[in-house]
């Protein structure tokens, strides 16, 4: 089998998932890709374009090229003109990728962001930055696309996208279900990706920080807030922060081979509790990842979502978890901000300039 790295595997799933946004957004008219709702940047056309302005500009900055202001103004922006610029920039990214690989992109990236602020960051961070911004505001567009009956099944999880494009051999009967369900399977060929600790290391102490401010602000809500139905995601801030930390527990005992459906946490859960429990399987996936090697990495566990299982490798679930986490938490940040709570920055580079101020 022939490996990927997580660079190019977050960008082929970033193409995948930007190409089917697009393809749900078709037939929309302009009324309603500019329709205004308090959501992402105001506008279905605002968000899609705010995703690509971020992948041009962020491009931009890792060539070397002079600052410029960020653009947030569509300006009647077409469909089929976003769908044109994310193919070119996504060209320009990949030739710069394939440019660094050999010093895998440790090469260190000076820029000023839109306020003219300069920064000092590696290439690699910078990229994956990207990658899980365009999650976060995926999350947001399909979000609109639901209120326009736009849909589609399971949304556009990397586990989604490895169905798609497969690095395992599904059961002729799972294979048949997903079909049936709408959702692509065997596309093409997948690829598998190199485990690198290092990496995945990293991206889970992103993912704990995220989760962290988001739990701490949500704490200052009482419980009406909390519940609050705001017909996004699981659709109170409870259920999602129930249905973000129960998803962990499931994938260690399927990693263990405990073949089980998904079970929530009780839905009136004290965040308190919550944050105690979820502490402690974040201890156990981490020793969990600390006696992972490429072997085991590479191994293949099945999973249950309601018909025949599932099989993914363990390398695959764990980007899973990290990036599933990053659509919710762009949930959890619209239904704070609409509970009266300014909800904290979550971007990747946030967490890297936290990490370490200096730079």
């Amino acid at each position: 089998m022939i490996t990927s790295n997580l660079i190019d595997d977050l960008y082929r799933h970033d193409i995948w998932a930007n190409g089917r946004i697009l393809q749900l957004a078709e037939g929309l008219t302009d009324e309603q890709l500019d329709e205004p709702r308090e959501m992402g940047f105001g506008s279905l056309r605002a968000t899609l374009f705010h995703i690509l302005a971020a992948e041009e500009i962020w491009l931009e900055r890792c060539e070397g090229q002079p600052w410029r202001p960020f653009s947030f103004e569509p300006q009647g922006t077409s469909l089929i003109q976003i769908g044109g610029r994310l193919r070119a920039v996504a060209q320009r990214r990949s030739e710069l990728i394939d440019r660094e690989r050999a010093s895998q992109w440790q090469r260190e990236v000076t820029f000023q962001d839109s306020k003219r602020n300069e920064y000092v960051q590696r290439l690699d961070n910078l990229l994956v930055h990207v990658a899980n911004h365009g999650v976060h505001h995926r999350a947001q567009a399909l979000h609109y696309l639901k209120q326009f009956g736009h849909t589609v099944p399971v949304g556009l999880d990397f586990l989604v996208f490895k169905l798609a494009y497969s690095n395992v051999t599904q059961d002729a009967a799972a294979t048949e279900a997903m079909r049936q369900y709408g959702l692509e399977v065997d596309r093409e060929p997948g690829l598998q990706v190199a485990f690198n600790p290092v990496e995945i290391q990293r991206l889970y102490a992103y993912h704990d920080w995220g989760n962290q401010r988001l739990l701490e602000v949500a704490a200052t809500l009482d419980d009406a807030a909390l519940d609050r139905d705001f017909g996004i995601g699981p659709g109170s801030i409870r259920k999602t922060f129930l249905h973000l930390f129960g998803t962990e527990p499931w994938w260690l005992k399927n990693w263990a081979g405990d073949l089980g459906m998904f079970e929530q946490p009780a839905a009136d859960m004290p965040l308190q509790q919550l944050k105690e429990s979820w502490s402690d399987v974040a201890q156990q996936r981490n020793a969990f990842i600390s006696q992972l090697d490429q072997e085991r990495a590479s191994q293949i566990v099945s999973m249950l979502v309601g018909g025949p299982p599932l099989k993914f490798r363990i390398i695959d679930s764990l980007i899973q978890i990290c990036l599933h986490g990053t659509h919710h938490r762009a949930q959890l940040t619209n239904m704070l901000r609409h509970s009266g709570v300014q909800p904290p920055g979550l971007d990747y580079v946030g967490w890297i300039r936290d990490s370490n101020p200096t730079r």
